[in-house]
């Protein structure tokens, strides 16, 4: 068993902290000045040092017993006599919180499976050591190397100098998000592997302050998170950022041009998660951004009795002399066709291209509905009149056309009627905002395969 040596040169408090210690199930070894425990120092399997703050000033002491051969890889804990709340640092216990010395010492990797590498390398769980406690070791022990961990949610790394945190990432995500997101982690294993390779340099702040600043905004957006009861709801912004919108929401408004989830929406802009949440919790109450239905409901298009007659109404509605499925077309603002592209989605036996929107207001597709013996085509036309010369591209062929604007568009009225396209007037089947919803989509869809057939 390892042991804990515990240096107090006031014997009363030696005896009672030693006592204390013992009682939670640790073998601890005692001294009261630093000689005393140099030749116990050099044969005992340590865990951890307890070494008074009044010592400090034996500097030449403190310093043979720092570079003792033993206790290289031993972390060293100062107790000191600050009052509670005080700010403590990285390798500072109050010698009065038995509790918390305790916690510490058991959270040391001495239970950890430590394979055959040279240097202190070692790895675990983190349900035994938590990224916190794993990184203090590692500042007080000054060791460079990187911390590998994996968490069912993905995989990443911490990257270490003498001490210091100099890097992270964590899935796609960088830097300071991607540590902080990684101290929220308490399910997965660790390794650590030390060395000293050239890694890029992008965290400047000392470990200690990353480590209370990272707590501190995961506590606040925990807080957040179930304040703003996102669960089982979707983001979508109703408004474009303004010009003279902060930072941070004008950066949230745009993801959210696209209906994103909550975690979406977090891995989707770079800024803090802590930042994200702020700034969405101002836009809620703004009324810029709006609550949609989750992406995880789903619905079906219709009825199995329905269903049959939708696959015989694309069979039917396929254009003489063109081959392949129906298609039909929806003609809406760029926004409103992401928007409603998200929605199609949640349609039970729809299939949404893998390719991104184009950048360009080009003609696109938005899904293919498969209905059993028939598929049926739906392609997306961005109402840009500046991009109309492409309109008639897209619409020969087509079985009939929705517009969802009240606003009239000549060069779209005489495309259609050239290509014989009937139309659609869906400004009021789909009104602003309900294509967000998949049931709304789903009726709109039903329809315009009815009025392909003349309903």
């Amino acid at each position: 068993m390892k042991h804990i040596l515990l240096i107090e040169p006031d014997v009363d408090v030696l005896g009672t902290l030693a006592s204390r210690l013992r009682s939670r199930g640790l073998s601890v070894l005692i001294a009261d000045h630093i000689d005393g425990v140099m030749e116990r120092a050099a044969s005992a399997d340590t865990l951890a040092v307890l070494l008074s703050s009044t010592l400090l000033s034996d500097v030449d002491g403190y310093d043979r017993l720092r570079n003792l051969g033993a206790l290289r890889d031993v972390p060293f804990f100062i107790l000191v006599d600050k009052p509670v709340g005080a700010s403590l640092a990285p390798d500072e216990l109050p010698h009065h919180d038995v509790e918390l010395i305790a916690r510490r010492l058991y959270a040391i990797p001495n239970r950890v499976t430590v394979g055959p590498e040279e240097g202190g390398d070692f790895r675990g769980d983190l349900q035994q050591v938590s990224t916190v406690d794993l990184l203090q070791l590692l500042a007080m022990n000054r060791r460079s190397g990187t911390l590998s961990i994996n968490t069912p949610a993905g995989n990443g790394e911490v990257r270490i100098k003498t001490g210091e945190i100099v890097d992270a990432v964590f899935r796609r995500l960088e830097r300071e998000k991607a540590l902080f997101r990684l101290l929220g982690e308490t399910d997965g294993t660790f390794s650590f592997v030390g060395g000293s390779p050239q890694f890029l340099e992008r965290i400047r702040t000392s470990t200690s302050s990353l480590l209370m600043e990272g707590l501190r905004q995961l506590d606040e957006a925990e807080r957040l998170r179930v304040s703003l009861d996102l669960d089982g709801t979707a983001l979508l912004a109703i408004a474009p950022p303004a010009a003279d919108m902060p930072e941070s929401a004008a950066r949230v408004l745009e993801a959210l041009m696209t209906p994103r989830t909550l975690p979406e929406l977090l891995d989707e802009v770079t800024l803090h998660d802590l930042a994200v949440m702020e700034a969405l919790e101002a836009l809620l109450e703004q009324g810029l951004v709006r609550r949609i239905a989750s992406s995880s409901v789903r619905v079906e298009l219709a009825d199995p009795e329905r269903m049959a007659v939708l696959a015989a109404l694309a069979k039917r509605a396929v254009r003489s002399g063109y081959r392949g499925a129906a298609r039909v077309v929806i003609a809406a603002t760029p926004q409103r066709l992401v928007t409603l592209m998200h929605a199609t989605t949640r349609i039970a036996d729809a299939i949404v291209p893998t390719e991104a929107v184009p950048t360009a207001p080009v003609p696109y597709a938005l899904a293919t509905l498969r209905l059993g013996e028939a598929d049926l085509e739906v392609v997306g036309l961005p109402l840009v009149e500046a991009y109309a010369p492409l309109w008639g591209i897209v619409l020969p062929g087509a079985s009939a056309l929705a517009r969802l604007e009240l606003v009239a568009f000549e060069a779209l009225d005489t495309a259609c009627s050239v290509a014989a396209v009937p139309v659609l007037e869906a400004s009021g089947v789909l009104q602003e905002g309900d294509e967000a919803d998949p049931e709304h989509v789903a009726n709109l869809l039903r329809m315009l395969l009815e009025k392909a057939l003349g309903g």
